[in-house]
């Protein structure tokens, strides 16, 4: 099982160490930041299940960190560290959404105590929307396509290894790659990830914690009734992104996301735009984790792209979009349901 995540976030270097240091030893994953700006840095790139806040940084307040980190780490508990306990702090921190309140200097049992009972219960709440999620009728899913080329492998191995098996969504994957070598590509995916994870095959049909990848020199499209239509490319990138995307956004209007990630040229530019006018949700690799920022970056200057993340944080950004579509009470595969907007 993966370790559990935790960045710590206070100037003193002391306390900085012996809580780092006391985190390992119980086998978490620790990081550390000594300003507000480094921790935000740090929760872009990479993916906490909790945090520990200083409530006075050298940059900013340790509350207004909690509003900074909001939007782009809803799931993240957040425990605020104080030496200068009040009833005004420890109101203020539970108002902008603190989980947790520790005092210094700090008590080790209180601490593992804390940090230990919000995982748990970040747990049991995962697991209580799984839960539910598993009730929901067979149709309710949502289907993600994904596109790539140089430097793809290994930014859809950190998006795969991320990708919860519960998520309500079909997967579809055009890499470009030659025949022969999609096949091999497709276990190796699965091997890291929850997901099963297979090269296509003409008649397969979508299914909820499935993905399929297109075979080298085919392109995919998908009929109405879930099946998968592979054919012959005669010409440019291959696997297509754009003929892969463009099947997506037509059969499932705004239950669809799509994602383009690094490589040259433009192919999947005109698929995206077509996720986009359809009310799906469109996401894209940024510059800074691309090998090659080619694709990506002529979908988001062509205003095809809702959000621009890391590649180590994309997985998350799958989720969030996926989840929003179905609670916007979105059925797939509907065609009623296309006329519409973006959800995230």
């Amino acid at each position: 099982m993966e370790k559990k995540r935790i960045l710590v976030i206070d100037d003193d270097e002391v306390i900085l160490a012996s809580i780092a240091s006391i985190l390992k030893l119980r086998g978490y994953s620790v990081d550390t930041a000594k300003t507000g700006e480094e921790a935000i840095a740090k929760s872009s790139l990479n993916t906490y299940n909790l945090a520990l806040i200083d409530l006075r940084l050298p940059d900013m307040e340790g509350t207004r960190l909690l509003t900074e980190l909001k939007p782009s780490t809803p799931r993240m508990v957040k425990i605020i560290l104080t030496g200068h306990p009040s009833t005004e702090n420890r109101t203020e921190a539970f108002e902008r959404y603190a989980d947790g309140y520790i005092t210094k200097p700090v008590k080790i049992a209180n601490l593992i105590k804390t940090v230990e009972d919000r995982l748990r219960e970040q747990d049991e709440s995962i697991a209580k929307v799984s839960q539910e999620i598993s009730r929901q009728r067979e149709d309710r899913f949502a289907v993600v396509a994904i596109g790539a080329s140089a430097g793809g492998p290994s930014a859809l191995e950190r998006v795969f290894s991320r990708l919860p098996r519960q998520l309500p969504a079909a997967f579809v994957i055009s890499q470009h790659m030659p025949d022969g070598f999609t096949k091999a590509f497709a276990e190796r995916l699965a091997a890291i990830s929850e997901l099963q994870v297979r090269e296509a095959q003409n008649g397969d049909t979508l299914q909820v914690g499935v993905a399929l990848i297109t075979p080298g020199g085919q392109n995919m499209t998908i009929a109405k009734d879930r099946r998968i239509l592979l054919q012959k490319a005669e010409q440019g990138a291959s696997p297509s992104i754009d003929v892969m995307m463009k099947s997506v956004a037509d059969t499932y209007g705004q239950s669809c996301v799509g994602v383009l990630m690094t490589g040259m040229l433009t192919d999947g530019v005109f698929g995206m735009k077509a996720i986009k006018s359809v009310g799906g949700v469109t996401i894209a690799q940024d510059e800074s984790s691309s090998l090659v920022f080619g694709m990506n970056k002529a979908a988001i200057e062509a205003g095809a792209v809702d959000i621009v993340a890391h590649a180590s944080i994309i997985a998350d950004r799958i989720v969030k979009a996926v989840l929003e579509s179905l609670a916007a009470g979105r059925k797939v595969g509907r065609s009623s349901d296309v006329p519409g907007t973006a959800g995230c």
